[in-house]
């Protein structure tokens, strides 16, 4: 392709309107659902995502997209460590519950069979995830209404099954994975 043609491809496409509003393409994107929990016994923080990304291999770092009036953001920053835990495919209840604005603290708001354990710095993990990411916050970075934070994973735990995924405000479940082989 010529740079002419190339340029004038690019000024036709995509058609439509230059813009679209938030419910558009960005919200299409497949992503895995995570609650991220954090605090101790009594004041057991978590709140459901779906921007956990992958920040950094070496060293081995996540990113995670907070809306800045969040009581789940605030926790956060006021802790050492925090939990990512990679919901299954069976944890849409989960996933929903740690999505409600209003909800209890604390490990009571759960059954006590939902909590697997704590991390060393005892933070309370999830039961039956997809994996574990056990983290540290290192950085946060003002980005529009929302909080970036960049955090070292200390610890990664897989689990087993399928996660969840979230596609188009939807949540979705996938069939048990197999594990693929590398060279």
């Amino acid at each position: 392709m010529t740079s002419t043609a190339a340029d004038r491809l690019l000024r036709v496409w995509p058609p439509g309107p230059a813009a679209e509003p938030s419910g558009g393409t960005a919200h299409r994107l497949a992503t895995g659902v995570v609650v991220l929990t954090c605090g101790g016994e009594a004041d057991v923080q978590g709140v459901t995502v779906s921007t956990l990304a992958l920040a950094s291999v070496e060293p081995p770092m996540v990113s995670v997209a907070l809306r800045r009036t969040s009581r789940a953001l605030r926790s956060l920053l006021g802790t050492s460590a925090f939990v990512a835990n990679v919901l299954g495919s069976r944890q849409e209840q989960l996933a929903r519950h740690f999505a409600r604005r209003r909800r209890a603290t604390g490990v009571d708001q759960l059954d006590p069979g939902a909590w697997a354990g704590r991390t060393e710095d005892g933070v309370p993990v999830l039961r039956g995830a997809f994996g574990w990411l056990v983290c540290s916050v290192q950085r946060t970075v003002p980005v529009g209404d929302h909080d970036l934070l960049l955090a070292r994973v200390d610890r990664a735990v897989p689990g087993s099954g399928a996660p969840l995924l979230n596609f188009a405000g939807e949540l979705h479940q996938l069939p048990a994975l197999m594990p693929v082989e590398r060279d």
